[in-house]
């Protein structure tokens, strides 16, 4: 039979695991128990919802999303140093080198809204998404940006 000190001691040194963003068979390596122990006592404290768990479990997700974003931004920042742009300008470029020939139809067109209204609806949703039209007050249109790529004149925003 085990005794509440020592299960206040598991139960500290598996917060601190879950802290640490360590495994449950490294917490149960640590305490010298088998894994079955480490997940019963995890399923307990859920079942009672301990606070400190639910603290420790946000805290280590925390850590993982703050680990996401270091690792996206630095290879954001690789990207910009190799091309010069950042990937949303990589994907406004792409997306108007292949959508150019829908795109110069539409500037062609007498209708600008009809043209854009008879895309496929992928293909406008995708235009929306990387900025190239833009949904006025039931109008679509084609963006000032876009349109100076189009067009070969450089817009004010670039």
């Amino acid at each position: 039979m085990t005794t509440s000190i020592e299960h206040e001691k598991r139960r500290i040194i598996i917060l601190e695991g879950i802290n640490g963003g360590v495994e449950n068979s490294e917490i149960a390596a640590k305490l010298g128990v088998p894994l079955w122990v480490v997940r019963r006592d995890l399923k307990k404290m859920r079942y009672n919802r301990d606070p400190e768990l639910k603290k420790a479990y946000r805290k280590a997700q925390e850590r993982v999303q703050a680990n996401k974003q270091v690792i996206a931004s630095s290879l954001g920042e690789r990207f910009h140093r190799m091309t010069g742009m950042t990937f949303k300008e990589k994907a406004f470029n792409n997306m108007m080198s292949f959508y150019r020939p829908e795109l110069t139809k539409i500037i062609n067109a007498e209708n600008e809204c009809a043209a854009i209204r008879d895309l496929p609806n992928s293909v406008r949703k995708t235009l929306k998404r990387n900025g190239i039209i833009a949904q006025g007050w039931k109008t679509p249109e084609i963006t000032e940006h876009a349109r100076a790529h189009l067009t070969g004149v450089p817009s004010a925003n670039s």
